[in-house]
């Protein structure tokens, strides 16, 4: 073989293994930068779940603290009789618009 094949050769074989590696190299930065995501994505979606359980016991406490005031139940008494809430009412209290408690609450 001459010399000008055996440096083609070379040079061909060279410019292929630089441009392996170049597409290893930007894999592997991809595939960095999608994991940085997915941990960006877990620790998201882990504050939306305490955020959400956080919500949900404020609400329990503001029913608990304030059950006279509870917006669902001047809601629900806005609806027609006939209508079945989908929620079973609780201690058998019916509801009541906001002016009713306050003259209930005026004989105490």
């Amino acid at each position: 073989m001459s010399k000008k094949k055996i440096v083609t050769i070379l040079a061909s074989v060279t410019a292929l293994l630089l441009f392996k590696v170049y597409i290893s190299n930007s894999i592997y930065f991809k595939s960095r930068d999608i994991q940085k995501t997915r941990i960006k994505i877990d620790a998201l979606k882990e504050e939306q779940s305490m955020l959400r359980l956080k919500i949900e016991k404020l609400k329990y406490k503001n029913e608990i603290s304030d059950p006279l005031f509870s917006y669902e139940q001047i809601q629900k008494s806005d609806k027609p009789d006939n209508i079945q809430d989908k929620h079973p009412k609780q201690h058998n209290i019916k509801p009541k618009r906001a002016n009713q408690l306050f003259d209930t609450l005026e004989g105490y």
